[in-house]
């Protein structure tokens, strides 16, 4: 609506929401107070997420009272703008003609004061005028839970209130000025709450729950409705008051909650009438589900909240997780599924798989699948292309094929489908902004998390955090590994009946079925054997003391693909993967060019030091060459750990770097995945050859962390010597190890505690102290994530500074190590593959930058086949090989020096 021509509606009525372009556009916050709690309103009718706040308060439902009472604590969420610091922020001078502007405002913390009566002038009106005793009357703990409740919606921007604040109470910003007064504005606000929710005030309704993750919870919903009821598509600005206007914003929620794909009530209805398709046709396999599927599906109950699926790699868990999933959703279980992967790449390239099954699940009408990267955009083929924030002003139906919940990272778990990284859903679980909203969203979904063992020490507390969270609500999540250890199998599993420090004997671990599918139950876990599986695969595996002998492994690596083998090398850091690299091409020959991996012409390896449009054309042209519809011929193909998970592909021969044993099995996963393929007789087995140390010599680990290649305390990589050498023994020990019959044997003989305390006894006191070391790291870590995640067992109110988040100023991270530091070009620099594609950024580790300060954009110096760049006195070259630093202090914009740049700094 318009104003009348008469003063600016701003300074006649209260606002909520202001152009920025056109100040006198406004939408009232009586208003938007509507929006808010008739968004609420309409998220407490889908059942799902009902049930999942009626479970944080061990309920089974929630009455019509008590879903009115807390819309209408949601409506209060924006009430502190009232206060004139804020509503005049937007007059211009020639309007503040009753005196000088009153001193600036916002919302939130201003009003820490009032509720904590330090401003108890203010505090004696505001609570009269609204009515408050009658919010009192809702709680059965005296006053303390309607407290907590209404500190939980003044929360609402993301960060839990603080009753300490050090904002000076100010009574001034609380007075009438012109014509608008905030004691009338909250009166106001008080009697429209009865109209918008009768129900809230009728006698004898259901009382608030005191359960602190009830408080929680509501606080994630609470944002949620905000994020919903701020969307000017779907809520447009009205500055004319209107005491029915509810109504129109019960249809305005309603319309945004379909929009946003939140009301799956036809999706369901229609997909129990046609019911779950066959297997075979919704995955594309010929034959029914394998064992590991069928017990997934069909011998856990669909009402568990935990299930663990273990098997060997390339045995179909993705599939069998998927179809739990159809299982679960056709019962009204689940609404939707985030599927969590252990990085970026491996998200991207798990998307076209989702985005398969769901168009097969739901062919009238598919829901989107939401990529859930930073910087990746399917609509672009995954090509890397960054996804730039936009504020659209499209009407609804008309945002074209983006939707909602990716316009925004915050968003992401919004989505009935998504695909990304895992850490997209432990950030529901750190002390970030807008995680009570994260994990809200994810509540009605269930959580996929694959690769589960490749979780570190602090990445595994966050997680058990989010599961503790997750499952408390009633939602369900699925984790799938291929080499889970008996120590997180029982920490995950003892979640219910609080065992989670009871570690299973070595002789118990090792008799444990694999593969298996477990759930947890109150009294531990319950584990299902699948017997057999059908993937058997025999493994010829020798250790070779050639890890620093590159021009050895590339001549190694070079005569097998010219007998016709497809080999990969992985090596454990991206310097020697480069080193590796470097002679292979020095000892081909001509003959021996089609031999080398190419991308679009140019030789190359695949590592994470590419751009993002790279990095995405490798992984496509790395499943070309070795993935299932490979051509015959031998290649060779040098990469780092980014081709150990998610990619799709196939090798005869497999040169590997010494890691950890449940590290070498998921790359020993990538040889002979794929049944029916033409191989050289001499590779017709797989071969696994493990390059160690000279001597097999890990001792010398401990004191040089020179060219340890990742290895040892000094290596950063791998660092537990005691595990590495397990791993080294069971490959000198077995020349064959059988697959997936030995996984269990092979994973706890390399990472039981016992194996461990045992081998570092017999190396010596060194060998102790770095194993006490490292344990003292883990538990170092796992408190450190402790004191980063949010307490959702403490009150808003009670316990109020136990549940503020970090220093803003502080960084909470996802994973430990992973800083780095967004380098931004302009102009953007050609990709030395495909010069029609652009980069403009690339990430760099923050130790390469120790003392650097990054303001602006970076300027590049184009060369033959990639750029040079420079920040503070470090210079980096980027081209085929990807980014390289160059320790020198000299510009590498030199010419002469710029084709002299070495990885050996990488």
């Amino acid at each position: 609506m318009t104003h009348d021509g008469g003063p600016p509606p701003h300074t006649r009525n209260h606002w909520a929401k202001s152009d920025r372009q056109n100040r006198r556009r406004i939408h009232l916050l009586e208003h938007h107070l509507a929006d808010v709690g008739a968004c609420f309103e309409a998220l407490m009718r889908q059942p799902t997420i009902k049930k999942r706040l009626a479970a944080t308060a061990g309920l089974e439902d929630l009455g019509e009272s008590l879903v009115a009472r807390l819309s209408a604590f949601a409506a209060l969420h924006d009430i502190g703008k009232v206060n004139m610091g804020f509503q005049t922020q937007i007059w211009n001078s020639d309007e503040l003609r009753w005196g000088p502007r009153p001193t600036r405002a916002s919302h939130v913390n201003e009003m820490v004061p009032v509720i904590t009566d330090r401003d108890y002038e203010t505090a004696d009106w505001f609570f009269e005028r609204l009515g408050w005793d009658d919010l009192l009357g809702w709680d059965e703990s005296g006053g303390t839970t309607a407290c907590a409740m209404l500190i939980a919606t003044l929360s609402h921007h993301g960060r839990p209130l603080s009753l300490d604040s050090e904002l000076m109470e100010n009574p001034a910003i609380w007075c009438r000025y012109g014509d608008l007064d905030p004691e009338e504005c909250v009166e106001r606000v008080g009697r429209l709450l009865r109209l918008w929710f009768p129900a809230a005030f009728a006698a004898g309704g259901q009382p608030l729950p005191c359960a602190p993750a009830f408080q929680h919870m509501f606080l994630g919903l609470c944002t949620w409705a905000d994020w919903m009821g701020s969307d000017e598509r779907y809520f447009r600005f009205c500055d004319q008051p209107d005491d029915d206007y509810i109504e129109t914003a019960r249809r305005r929620a309603d319309r945004a909650v379909s929009a946003l794909g939140l009301d799956v009530s036809l999706q369901r209805d229609r997909f129990r009438l046609k019911g779950v398709p066959e297997f075979a046709g919704l995955f594309g396999i010929d034959g029914p589900p394998n064992a590991i599927q069928r017990a997934a599906t069909r011998e856990v109950p669909l009402k568990r909240g935990l299930v663990i699926v273990e098997s060997e790699t390339g045995s179909g868990k993705t599939e069998a997780a998927l179809w739990r999933f159809a299982g679960m959703y056709r019962k009204g279980l689940v609404d939707g599924l985030y599927f969590a992967l252990p990085t970026r790449s491996a998200a991207v390239q798990i998307h076209g798989r989702v985005e398969r099954f769901v168009s097969g699940l739901f062919p009238d009408c598919t829901p989107p699948v939401v990529l859930a990267v930073p910087g990746y955009d399917p609509g672009n083929h995954a090509e890397g292309v960054a996804m730039r924030y936009r504020e659209p002003r499209e009407e609804v139906g008309q945002r074209g094929d983006r939707p909602w919940a990716s316009e925004n990272p915050k968003r992401y778990l919004a989505a009935q489908f998504a695909v990304g990284t895992v850490d997209q859903a432990m950030l529901g679980a750190l002390q970030v902004k807008n995680a009570h909203m994260r994990a809200a969203c994810l509540a009605r979904n269930l959580l996929i998390v694959d690769e589960v063992h490749a979780s570190d020490t602090y990445m595994g507390a966050v997680l058990e955090a989010l599961l503790n969270s997750h499952l408390g609500a009633g939602g369900h999540a699925l984790l799938m590994s291929a080499t889970l250890g008996s120590v997180a199998r029982s920490r995950l599993l003892g979640r219910e009946s609080g065992n989670v420090d009871e570690v299973p004997t070595l002789d118990e671990a090792v008799r444990t079925p694999y593969p298996a599918v477990s759930t947890s139950t109150d009294t531990g876990g319950s584990l299902i054997e699948v017997g057999e599986s059908d993937q058997d695969k025999r493994v010829n595996i020798e250790a070779s003391p050639t890890m620093h002998d590159f021009d050895g492994t590339a001549r190694r690596a070079l005569e097998a693909a010219r007998r016709g083998a497809r080999v990969l090398v992985v090596r454990n850091t991206v310097g020697h993967a480069m080193s590796t690299q470097m002679a292979l091409e020095e000892l081909a020959g001509a003959d021996d060019a089609g031999l080398l991996f190419k991308l679009k012409g140019r030789t190359t390896l695949h590592h994470g030091r590419f751009a993002a449009c790279d990095r995405a054309m490798l992984d496509r042209r790395v499943e070309e060459v070795l993935g299932r519809g490979r051509q015959p011929g031998g290649r060779v193909v040098v990469g780092t750990q980014t081709l150990e998970q998610s990619l799709d592909i196939d090798a005869d021969l497999l040169l590997t770097d010494l890691c950890p044993v449940d590290v070498l099995l998921q790359r020993i996963g990538r040889l002979h995945r794929h049944s029916g393929i033409d191989r050289p007789n001499a590779h017709a087995s797989p071969a696994c050859i493990v390059l160690t140390p000279p001597g097999n010599d890990l001792a010398r680990l401990l004191a040089d962390g020179r060219n340890a290649n990742g290895l040892g305390p000094k290596g950063h990589v791998y660092p537990r010597l005691a595990i590495l050498e397990a791993t080294r023994r069971l490959v000198a020990e077995h020349d064959e190890w059988r697959i997936p019959e030995m996984n269990r044997l092979l994973v706890e003989r390399a990472t039981h505690p016992d194996v461990l305390e045992r081998i570092a006894g017999k190396m010596g006191e060194d060998w102790v102290e770095d194993e006490t070391r490292a344990q003292g790291i883990r538990l170092s870590d796992r408190q450190f994530a402790k004191g980063h995640l949010v307490r959702r067992d403490l009150s808003f109110l009670d316990d109020n500074q136990q549940v503020q988040f970090a220093d803003a100023e502080e960084r909470v991270r996802t994973r430990l190590g992973d800083d780095r530091v967004r380098l931004d070009f302009a102009p953007r620099q050609p990709s030395p593959f495909d010069g029609s594609q652009g980069i403009d950024e690339l990430a760099v580790s923050v130790r390469w930058l120790p003392d650097c300060a990054v303001h602006g954009a970076i300027a590049a110096t184009a060369m033959d086949g990639g750029f040079t760049f420079q920040v503070g006195q470090k210079c980096f070259q980027y081209d085929r090989l990807g980014l390289r630093l160059w320790e020198q202090s000299q510009p590498v914009s030199d010419p002469a020096r710029a084709g002299k740049l070495t990885p050996s700094a990488c």
